[in-house]
Formats: structure tokens, C-alpha cells, sequence
């Protein structure tokens, strides 16, 4: 698992957003001539003169700051090592609807198996789990990356506590 910034990944990760945040943008603009009944209608009274920019300029910011805010790595330690854990975890993550998309020796790749929800996210749904080490380390979009580390805690927790 590479351990470093992938600024790469990041910029691509921004236009996304910024795509993203367009079409929302479109698609409300789109309600609003829909559902008005007024004949007069004009796009230029949902909006003050000159927030154009001011608009485009949000839009910019919060596409840079959702990816980092977004997406990032978590451990999660272990009672015992991957090796013996290691069919637990896949068990989480099938039943959650992940497939294996790559596996090599200690790392392992899901992502969803729903195509609905892959575009949902903009198929930036792969969660990568190193665990060649204890804790091991995940990484990938931050709600999901929370919500499986809870539910392998959950899942491998020690029986006698």
C-alpha cells in the first residue's frame, strides 16, 4: 500500500467533486424552472447579480477540501494476526456487498458490487486493507472506512472481555 500522498488521485478526486457538484447545482436550477409557474421566469432572479463567481469559487474550495476531508486510512488493531482473522474480514466485507477486486499477499482490495451505488460514489468506492502488520491498515472513503473498522472490531472481539 503506498504510503504517501497520491497527488494524483487527489486531483482526479477533485474534478469529480467539482463535476459532482455542477450536476447538483444543474439538476436544482432544473427543479426550480420545472415547478415555476410563472411565464416570466428567468434564471437570473435565483441568483443576485455578480454571485457568479462567488458561487464557482465555492464550489472550487469545497471540491479541494472534500477530498482530503473525505477520504484517508484507519487501523484497526487485532487480538490475533491477519493471517488468522483474515476470512472474518472478507466474511464483513461480502456481506456488506463488496467483492475482492485484487489480492496480493497481505493486501486485499473491495469494492461495492452495486453498480448503482458505484456511481453513486463516483467509483471511488475501493477500500484497500494492508495487513501485513498489526494494526492493520485501511484505506479509502472515511464513512465506510468507520463503519468497517467498527463492525471488525465488533465482529473479532475477544470473547472473554
Amino acid at each position: 500500500m503506498n504510503t504517501g500522498f497520491n497527488f494524483k488521485k487527489y486531483l482526479i478526486r477533485v474534478a469529480k467533486y467539482f463535476i459532482w457538484l455542477i450536476v447538483i447545482l444543474l439538476i436544482v436550477i432544473g427543479i426550480f424552472t420545472i415547478t415555476s409557474k410563472s411565464e416570466g421566469f428567468r434564471y437570473e432572479n435565483l441568483f443576485r447579480p455578480g454571485t457568479g463567481g462567488q458561487m464557482l469559487l465555492f464550489l472550487v474550495v469545497i471540491s479541494f477540501v472534500y477530498p482530503l476531508v473525505g477520504y484517508g486510512k484507519r487501523k484497526v488493531y487485532l487480538n490475533k494476526s491477519y493471517a488468522e482473522d483474515k476470512d472474518k474480514i472478507r466474511q464483513i466485507f461480502l456481506n456488506s456487498k463488496y467483492v475482492v477486486t485484487s489480492e496480493e499477499g497481505n493486501i486485499i482490495t473491495f469494492r461495492h458490487s452495486s453498480s448503482f451505488a458505484r456511481v453513486m460514489r463516483m467509483f471511488e468506492d475501493t477500500i484497500t486493507i494492508d495487513g501485513s502488520d498489526n494494526p492493520i491498515v485501511m484505506e479509502g472513503l472515511r464513512k465506510d472506512l468507520i463503519r468497517f473498522s467498527r463492525s471488525i472490531e465488533y465482529t473479532l472481539r475477544d470473547p472473554q472481555e
